[in-house]
């Protein structure tokens, strides 16, 4: 098993309380009939979300540039961003960069080749003999299938060390020209962050300390769904694809796939003691309750983490694991559940055991 030895957050420089975002739509959709654009700006209500960050001003995120003014705009803050964020991580599992031996990146708000590892690397001193896995394109599961790889390299090389990255700027994909439900919904509910965790292999000398262990792994596809969630790539950027059978899809899907991966592993719901879901918006945290029978204290995690900072994408479930380590920490040996939805569509899955 890989285990976990440090979880640091990005928190960006802009935070914006909901009623803000909300003025800055009401003025954005003025063109429109009022009572579309009440009926529109109710989705801010029950989204679920408080106050969240932006790596830019809200000014400059409701005025746009191009497509690559924004890609450039991400390439040169993620880089950063994730340079430090790396550092930190190091720092806090007092290894140094060339310890490093394998590098997981994801992301899915921006394009650059070479990916966001390779400028880190560069920075911190990594290298010559690094493995990198880029991770562009699983949205908001990105960060269960990233511990997913660190997990399968760390099987394979059980003496090595991994970084695991993921960096969303979810602020630089907004679409002025797009006055459609489906933005609204993503303007009400997404912002930006990034987390880093350094995990090492079973036979790595500080395998015995640490935070927790990734244990099994596994995804679910569902054939015939690619509709559900993702990005139409237009010439003005990136249009997010939000689909209103999203959120009964979910509520079908989420048991059978839960009890599909416990199974075979001698377990059932009830041994599974932290929930660390990921929140794509106050609906679907709702239809995980509901469906997974879970208790207020269950998803409190998962809750503050879409109140304070919004639906991240990949980074989200990060953050959940890092309150319920920083707030929420069980007792040794107590087992965890990573779970997210992201475009395919799939669910993924991932066991933890916290030490």
């Amino acid at each position: 098993m890989a285990t976990l030895l440090a979880l640091e957050r990005y928190l960006p420089p802009h935070r914006y309380e909901q009623d803000v975002v909300e003025r800055w739509v009401r003025d954005w959709l003025e063109e429109e009939p009022a009572a579309t654009s009440r009926r529109l700006l109710s989705v801010f209500a029950a989204a679920g979300v408080k106050r969240r960050a932006s790596v830019v001003p809200i000014e400059e995120v409701f005025h746009p540039g191009d497509f690559e003014t924004q890609n450039r705009r991400f390439r040169e803050i993620a880089t950063d961003a994730a340079t430090d964020l790396a550092r930190r991580t190091l720092e806090a599992a007092g290894l140094a960069p060339s310890d490093v031996d394998f590098v997981v990146s994801v992301s899915c708000t921006g394009f650059m080749i070479p990916a966001v590892d390779a400028h880190v690397a560069n920075a911190l001193g990594m290298g010559p003999r690094l493995g990198r896995l880029p991770i562009t394109e699983a949205g908001c599961a990105g960060g269960v299938v990233g511990l997913a790889r660190v997990g399968d390299h760390l099987a394979a090389h059980p003496d090595r060390v991994v970084l695991l990255l993921a960096v969303e700027l979810s602020s630089l994909t907004f679409q002025r020209w797009d006055r459609s439900a489906t933005n609204i919904v993503s303007t009400a509910i997404f912002g930006d962050g990034g987390a880093a965790a350094v995990l090492v292999g079973s036979a790595h000398p500080r395998a015995g300390e640490g935070l927790a262990r990734v244990g099994e792994a596994d995804s679910i596809f569902f054939p015939g769904t690619t509709h559900l969630m993702g990005f139409e790539l237009r010439n003005q950027g990136l249009q997010i694809v939000l689909d209103r059978e999203l959120a009964p899809f979910v509520r079908r899907e989420i048991v059978p796939a839960v009890e599909a991966f416990l199974a075979p592993l001698g377990l059932g719901r009830s041994d599974i003691e932290r929930w660390i879901l990921h929140p794509g918006g106050r609906k679907v945290v709702e239809v995980m309750s509901d469906s997974l029978g879970l208790g207020p204290e269950d998803l409190a995690p998962t809750e503050a983490v879409l109140a304070e900072h919004g639906n991240m994408s990949s980074v989200t479930v990060l953050f959940v694991l890092d309150e319920i380590l920083r707030r929420h920490r069980p007792e040794p040996g107590a087992r965890g559940l990573l779970g997210a939805f992201g475009p395919g569509f799939a669910a993924e899955l991932a066991l933890l055991e916290f030490l």
